[in-house]
């Protein structure tokens, strides 16, 4: 099965780096929304917020109904990304297995890096400068340029 994961801060959304977060900078998108529903098959929030701060951000941005589950840090017993133990309690969460792709947008380097070496998923870096690593397989700017490309591969079976 193919599984798509998605950190949430600055991967979902992108607020400009030099200011302080607040929910008020997050609005309804009509294209993130249309984008994520294409995806076929399971979609899962993995972050490091809390089950709180994730709901009210995708309440926020419209795409509540989009993920099939959210991994917040309350679910990993607040051991993060990018200790193995969060990873592995998401495989577990979700009944993902060694033989399922999976496919993760994320903004860490650190959490890339883990995601690639240890469980050998598909790393997808969302930041606005391209940094070159083994781990990172594909670079995007934001999100709406990964999806546009990965919503035109599907048919190729990338």
């Amino acid at each position: 099965m193919l599984y798509w994961v998605f950190d949430l801060d600055n991967t979902l959304y992108q607020l400009p780096r030099n200011i302080d977060f607040n929910y008020r900078y997050l609005k309804p998108n009509a294209k993130l929304r249309q984008q994520l529903q294409i995806l076929p098959l399971k979609k899962i929030l993995f972050t490091n917020g809390t089950k709180g701060h994730a709901k009210r951000c995708v309440d926020l941005l419209q795409i509540n109904d989009i993920f099939d589950n959210y991994v917040c840090r309350e679910d990993v017993d607040y051991i993060m990304k990018p200790e193995v133990y969060a990873f592995n309690k998401l495989y577990m969460l979700n009944n993902i297995t060694q033989n399922d792709k999976v496919v993760f947008f994320e903004d860490s380097i650190e959490n890339l890096i883990v995601a690639k070496n240890k469980f050998g998923w598909i790393t997808v870096f969302i930041y606005p400068k391209r940094i070159k690593l083994k781990e990172i397989d594909f670079w995007f700017p934001n999100i709406y340029a990964a999806l546009t490309f990965f919503l035109d591969k599907i048919n190729l079976n990338f």
